[in-house]
């Protein structure tokens, strides 16, 4: 694996050509906040002209030439309350942590509103609302893979780790077991949200009330 000093050398080289082919304005290497992030963390900006594809084929791009895999950011989608985290490396504070789990209870929120009033023959027939739940399982996996392991170490009664490896259960290729995926939004996520609702500072009778209706 190159070293970082290397990765910026070479990426500097290739600056021009991204620049021509992907529509790349600015580039830039950080360390991610974030635990469990090996990879190579790239973020870039775009012209206005380009789009999500221009964006997966500049990160194509820089896996071949890099010859390591990487993460690609694009600047002007990053959390303005990550912008400190990336743009001066700063470590991650409680109040990021914080973003991360009101952003958990914000999907469990939604998938309780899509499955509200409805049975499982139902779901499993309706492709757009078990589709954004699936969307939004991978979510509550993504950001609880973000909380740092002293937080999670100090809220044992959260399965952060089997929360996780949610995105791993859904497989758009071999298919996803729907049953499954049901039983896990009428058992485990109102016990789930009850967890984190309970976590210092997240307030929750004010959370739910602002969420509860629409």
């Amino acid at each position: 694996m190159r070293s970082r000093k290397e990765v910026v050398s070479l990426l500097k080289g290739l600056k021009a050509e991204m620049t021509a082919s992907f529509g790349v304005t600015q580039l830039g290497v950080f360390t991610p906040p974030l635990p469990g992030n090996d990879a190579l963390h790239v973020i870039a900006a775009f012209s206005e002209d380009r789009d999500l594809l221009d964006m997966a084929a500049l990160s194509c791009f820089i896996e071949k030439r890099a010859g390591q895999k990487i993460v690609l950011i694009s600047l002007k989608g990053l959390r303005d309350q990550l912008t400190p985290c990336i743009m001066q490396a700063e470590p991650l504070t409680g109040a990021q942590v914080l973003l991360f789990q009101k952003e958990i209870i914000r999907s469990i929120t939604d998938i309780e509103l899509f499955c509200r009033g409805m049975i499982y023959e139902v779901f499993l027939s309706d492709a757009k609302t078990s589709n954004a739940v699936l969307s939004h399982i991978r979510t509550i996996g993504i950001l609880s893979s973000c909380i740092p392991d002293e937080y999670k170490e100090a809220s044992p009664s959260v399965p952060w780790d089997a929360l996780s490896a949610l995105p791993g259960m859904i497989s758009p290729c071999y298919g996803t077991d729907l049953r499954l995926i049901w039983n896990f939004v009428q058992r485990r996520l109102p016990e789930i949200r009850e967890a984190i609702e309970a976590l210092p500072g997240m307030n929750r009778s004010k959370e739910g009330a602002r969420r509860r209706f629409f």
